[in-house]
């Protein structure tokens, strides 16, 4: 058995480790760890076509079983396809001793699956992209099971912290059935690839994906009256998860900027984005919900 250290996540970083156990007779991949060891074996297990065993020490977002990893290059953020993992073994009690603002994080990511959905049926009835109801049911299930517990929600007790991880796990299955990122992946998600892309605030990916679900859930229930954004904004509150740009880092203009700039990402993903036509609508958005 050979032991990695992940110390770098990068696509180089992979490659040199697969020349390296190019000439060995390899059955399998555990990664042991967060989101980084997770990534990197991902990558390493589909580039030399063995299973893959995610362990993961916390929960901060859906790719502890998701077919994507999330790397950077060039301080810009790249996804990869990947095989999904063969299996998940998430211990709960090992994650639950994990920093609480990675398992806020991985609240924030599960709840984006309500306007994810929400933009892929937009999608379905505006410009005919085909939509699959069994992998945005297990999306959206998870997410608001979890909404439904919003007065009485702490991530400190074991049912609440399974029904997250059991959520996050099932978000990564429908991202596999459907093929594509998109039951867990719409405007909320474009709008934390732009502030990644702009190099602004401090938050963590889960962190900058809720508060853009805030806005985003906003937008569908002003324009189609579906949704409710106070709800959401209450369960991120009651888990003392950022709901506000200040808490991340950021200022109401560069907010903005990345809501504009998110229109310019992954364009053939129609979302409520798509809507927008007039940059006033967003800084109303921002008010509304108090965001910024």
């Amino acid at each position: 058995m050979r032991t990695i250290f992940v110390t770098s996540l990068k696509v180089g970083s992979v490659r040199k480790v697969e020349f390296e156990i190019g000439f060995e007779e390899v059955d399998g991949i555990v990664g042991v760890g967060g989101g980084r060891v997770l990534d990197f074996g991902k990558v390493l297990a589909t580039e030399i076509n063995v299973p893959f065993i995610s362990i993961p020490s916390t929960a901060s977002h859906d790719g502890i079983a998701s077919p994507i990893a999330s790397f950077r290059e060039r301080g810009k953020p790249i996804s990869i396809s990947t095989d999904p993992p063969a299996a998940v073994l998430a211990d709960i009690t090992i994650i639950r001793n994990s920093p609480i603002r990675l398992v806020r994080s991985g609240y924030g990511d599960l709840i984006s699956n309500v306007t994810a959905v929400k933009d892929w049926k937009l999608a379905r009835d505006v410009v005919g992209e085909e939509y699959n109801e069994v992998a945005a049911s297990m999306a959206e299930m998870p997410a608001n099971l979890m909404l439904s517990s919003a007065d009485m929600l702490d991530l400190k007790v074991i049912k609440h912290l399974e029904m997250l991880v059991r959520g996050l796990i099932l978000s990564g299955v429908a991202i596999s059935l459907a093929g594509s990122s998109r039951p867990a992946s719409g405007a909320e998600h474009k709008f934390s690839h732009a502030l990644d892309y702009l190099g602004y605030g401090e938050g963590l990916h889960g962190e900058q994906v809720a508060i853009g679900t805030i806005i985003m859930e906003y937008l569908h229930e002003k324009r189609y009256g579906v949704g409710n954004w106070e709800l959401l904004k209450m369960s991120l509150e009651k888990i003392r998860a950022p709901t506000t740009a200040k808490e991340i880092g950021l200022t109401k203009e560069q907010i903005v900027e990345a809501l504009i700039y998110a229109k310019k990402i992954r364009r053939k993903r129609y979302t409520i984005l798509d809507e927008v036509e007039d940059k006033e609508e967003f800084k109303i958005a921002l008010e509304k919900t108090k965001v910024a």
